[in-house]
């Protein structure tokens, strides 16, 4: 029985998809430790790996890796798990900054203090991240959540 209602539900969540239009998502099994809600890519044969360099970001195949319930750390996957990795829809992801409607998106391929290989923001810091070409800002959410599109979505 329901005891408690939310006075202002959360807006969503790294991960979540964000509505109901068509999406593509497909399994690749994680090679590390992956958060939801970052991009991934696909190092070999439906293999799910973290961005380490710029070509992983605006080169190959790349995804958005969706929540999964049933992960006892309910904050990601762990090496070897099945991977839910959105292609193509929309889906809340981890920010590191606030993002703003209009902004250019990057993804974090180098780590420094603080931050996560895979999570978004709006600086070109070259050094660490690069825009993926299949991605856009949708919608700005918090300083640690946004919504974007992955692929052709209408």
């Amino acid at each position: 029985m329901q005891t408690a209602v939310a006075v202002k539900p959360t807006v969503g969540a790294p991960g979540l998809e964000y509505d109901i239009s068509d999406s593509d998502v497909e399994t690749w099994i994680a090679t590390v430790a992956i958060p939801f809600g970052v991009l991934v890519y696909e190092s070999a044969e439906k293999k799910a790996t973290l961005p380490t360099a710029t070509g992983n970001v605006i080169g190959g195949k790349t995804g958005i890796a969706l929540v999964d319930h049933s992960k006892a750390s309910g904050v990601g996957y762990e090496i070897g798990d099945a991977v839910r990795v959105m292609r193509r829809g929309r889906v809340w992801v981890l920010t590191e900054e606030q993002l703003a409607f209009g902004d250019t998106l990057f993804a974090r391929f180098a780590t420094g203090t603080g931050s996560q290989k895979g999570a978004f923001r709006n600086d070109a810091d070259t050094a660490s991240a690069s825009t993926p070409t299949n991605m856009k800002l949708e919608l700005a959410g918090t300083a640690s959540l946004a919504c974007i599109s992955v692929g052709d979505v209408s």
